[in-house]
């Protein structure tokens, strides 16, 4: 099941500011919520997107502006990103609340948003992240979210074998504008899942799901379109049915259902909870949607503890020393075994690291044969820190530095100076080499 609805925000905000530069002003000002307006292109577009822990997102506007290109020239939105989820309580108590006011359930894909876009007059298949106009961005995979989106959407292995003019040539499910409807433009919000971008789900296979589709309209009006049928190749993402469960299930199962009637949740929460508590650590949660455009959001606690373990790096040597310094690799290996190899090689790379300063350490402090000026200088604080710990701690404890201790400091060390020695190392390595 999918659902229209028509949003006049954008509509309101150009009545009051009809100017560009006012409107802009407006945005970037405290009472306009301070977002932040990026990527002008010789077209006149930008793209206006809010800036977490600034922007001022309590405002009647601010979830519409999450990301939304804009047309400096007519002063008209192009192309509006789903908003963001609603901080309020959900307010549907029980199922028939739930089925009367038309709110959809889905599970909470992961993967990363693209949006696309035709104007007016102009054929072009205009392609955007929430944060770069041309989708031109990267994170855990060296292409740019532009390439592994063409590589999900045209089915292809590798879009750098194809020029531009392939996507373009080929985008005709891309509906384009009307001017005879005063139709502005037509835009598409896509979740892209790809193989090269792991978030913690390891994706097997390129898979692209159409989350919404919207029409504006020359006052500025738009209308949108949630979940709606899609073909070649797009997928669908399924609504889930709210229903009492069949407890034929082990006995923990049902005691906690059988204890969760007792408690105070109402029947749409003790089925969340519910729900979040039967699936695995990959399902990431659910989302309800209503025909006001509104998104509540819940998270299961499971996927939400593996992903931290991943981080907020796509750098494997990063996230290697953040795992480190909290001793938490082994864990982190038994969700994520695709890098066991990499990991291991990182751990090889730091047990060598340890090696070196304490053979430097016996040299200077123990031996005497090495003066501190014949020491790599990115050694140097770590052995001075080291002895420090020796003569403060160690030795009124009749105690040594060895393996162990030094293992023990660099476990308290912050994370960064860990990535310091790591790659300083490996481009030693490779120099030598």
């Amino acid at each position: 099941m999918s659902f229209q609805f028509e949003l006049n925000i954008f509509k309101d905000i150009i009545e009051k500011y009809p100017v560009w530069d006012e409107l802009h002003k407006y945005l970037e000002s405290e009472n306009g919520g301070l977002f932040k307006i990026i990527d002008s292109n010789e077209d006149g577009f930008c793209l206006i997107r809010y800036e977490k822990g600034i922007t001022k997102m309590d405002l009647p506007h601010s979830r519409w502006f999450r990301s939304v290109v804009w047309n400096t020239k007519t002063n008209q939105p192009l192309c509006i990103a789903p908003p963001k989820a609603s901080t309020e309580e959900f307010p549907y108590k029980t199922f028939k609340e739930v089925s009367d006011a038309g709110v959809l359930c889905q599970e909470l894909f992961e993967g990363f948003m693209i949006n696309c876009f035709k104007v007016v007059g102009d054929k072009r298949l205009h392609i955007t992240s929430r944060s770069k106009l041309n989708a031109a961005g990267n994170f855990y995979s060296k292409k740019s979210f532009r390439e592994l989106f063409i590589e999900s959407y045209m089915n292809i292995n590798n879009c750098q074998d194809y020029t531009e003019s392939y996507i373009q040539d080929n985008s005709d499910e891309i509906d384009s504008p009307d001017s005879s409807k005063k139709e502005v433009s037509i835009f598409y919000s896509f979740l892209v899942q790809h193989k090269e971008h792991q978030i913690v789900k390891l994706n097997t296979n390129n898979s692209i799901y159409l989350v919404h589709k919207g029409v504006v309209y020359e006052d500025g009006h738009v209308e949108i379109f949630d979940s709606p049928k899609t073909e070649k190749g797009i997928l669908n993402i399924e609504n889930l049915t709210l229903e009492h469960k069949n407890m034929k299930d082990s006995y923990l199962k049902i005691t906690t259902q059988e204890n969760n009637i007792n408690d105070d949740l109402s029947e749409v929460s003790r089925w969340i909870k519910n729900e979040l508590l039967d699936r695995d650590y990959l399902f990431q949660g659910l989302v309800f949607k209503d025909v006001f455009g509104n998104r509540w959001r819940f998270r299961s606690e499971k996927y939400m503890a593996v992903k931290t373990l991943r981080g907020n790096s796509p750098s494997i040597i990063e996230r290697f020393a953040q795992l480190y310094t909290q001793n938490l690799i082994g864990k982190y290996l038994e969700y994520y075994t695709e890098d066991i190899i990499h990991m291991t090689i990182i751990m090889m790379c730091m047990d060598g690291i340890i090696k070196i300063i304490y053979d430097n350490y016996v040299d200077l402090h123990i031996l005497k044969t090495k003066k501190a000026d014949e020491v790599d200088k990115m050694f140097l604080p770590h052995l001075y820190n080291i002895h420090g710990i020796y003569l403060s701690n160690l030795k009124p404890n009749n105690k040594k530095i060895n393996f162990d201790e030094i293992k023990v400091y660099f476990h308290k060390q912050p994370w960064q100076r860990l990535v310091f020695l790591i790659k300083k190392i490996i481009a030693k390595a490779n120099e030598d080499l």
